[in-house]
């Protein structure tokens, strides 16, 4: 093909590429835009096969160096490099190298009245949990979010405690580091909680010693799965053994601390000696769940748990109380919590 008629081809293509990539960059998504980049994308590749077969022998020279100097003859493998060490660096989003995309992407977003959040989650692993099936749950914390207690158990289809999958650790042993108060210093010590998470502690069935559903130090069947308490969003990552071809319940209990309403308030049940008496009690805790059938275990799905009640304000009891109507702020603690089994 005539050098000339292809040279002019490819310089009016690039020139729509060139205008069409730049508005691609600049303003929010149009899909005739990137359709028209799309195939002049095409048609400077094919193009540029026509103009590598017309100068292959002047290409193979600048790429082989012959007849130039030792410096000249390691600069084709020098800018490949580069250009290679560069699509890497792009591609696994190295932060300096991505700064001009992110920064087009921020104009057009805000094109769009978007704006880009970043979220960064903690990862608590539980190696020491048993079992074949690994299960992963990811919480998004809300705005009412305040350092609040989790317990994650696993229930069968007809709703009994089978194990549980982790515990916040101050839970699992009653020890709190902020315990008491000794000369203006705070202490780590034992405090009794039972209003903190009572459907997991009545469905765990365990009373310890002083009589309470809560367990106490050298509580053995939580020791693998203790860890610490999330300060913001986290992913908990525990084991168990699940029977493939059965149903299940993954459960979910969260409370926090101070978070009265106009229900809730701190003088609500004056004759109660666990609400009225630490001076710490405010909203109830909360229940998510999400079913699990074979299915779901065999093709590794996510589950979105979803809030089905609360439990007993100062923790009496293990029953779950559907009305969430006095229920305002403890609501916001979670902005969604997701279950993954793989």
């Amino acid at each position: 093909m005539n050098r000339r008629l292809i040279g002019n081809i490819l310089i009016i293509i690039l020139v729509v590429l060139l205008g069409s990539g730049m508005a691609m960059y600049l303003v929010p998504f149009s899909k005739g835009l990137a359709s028209l980049h799309t195939v002049f994308g095409f048609l400077f590749v094919l193009a540029m096969v026509f103009h590598i077969i017309n100068n292959k022998k002047p290409l193979f020279n600048y790429i082989t160096g012959n007849r130039k100097p030792r410096f000249q003859k390691l600069q084709a493998p020098l800018i490949f490099s580069i250009i290679v060490a560069l699509a890497f660096g792009l591609y696994f989003n190295v932060p300096i190298l991505n700064g001009v995309y992110n920064f087009g992407n921020q104009l057009r977003n805000q094109k769009l009245g978007k704006e880009k959040t970043h979220f960064e989650y903690e990862i608590i692993k539980l190696p020491d949990a048993n079992g074949q099936q690994h299960f992963e749950v990811e919480l998004k914390k809300g705005d009412a979010f305040q350092y609040p207690l989790f317990a994650i158990w696993l229930e069968d289809s007809l709703g009994n405690y089978m194990e549980t999958l982790y515990i916040s650790r101050v839970i699992a042993s009653s020890t709190f580091d902020f315990g008491k108060n000794v000369d203006g210093k705070w202490q780590s010590a034992v405090k009794r909680r039972p209003e903190t998470l009572p459907y997991w502690s009545h469905k765990r069935g365990i009373k310890a010693p002083d009589g309470l559903y809560v367990p106490l130090i050298n509580a053995t069947d939580l020791d693998a799965v203790s860890g610490a308490t999330p300060t913001g969003n986290f992913i908990i990552k525990s084991k168990s053994d699940m029977n493939s071809l059965k149903h299940y319940n993954v459960m979910l209990e969260v409370n926090q601390s101070y978070d009265w309403n106009s229900y809730y308030t701190k003088d609500k049940f004056p004759d109660d000696e666990i609400y009225s008496g630490s001076g710490q009690v405010g909203q109830p805790s909360l229940i998510y769940t999400a079913a699990v059938s074979p299915q779901n275990i065999k093709d590794n799905m996510y589950k979105i748990m979803q809030l089905i009640g609360h439990g007993h304000h100062s923790g009496k009891n293990g029953k779950l109380y559907k009305d969430l109507s006095h229920i305002s702020t403890a609501k916001q603690i979670i902005d969604r919590v997701i279950l993954k089994i793989h």
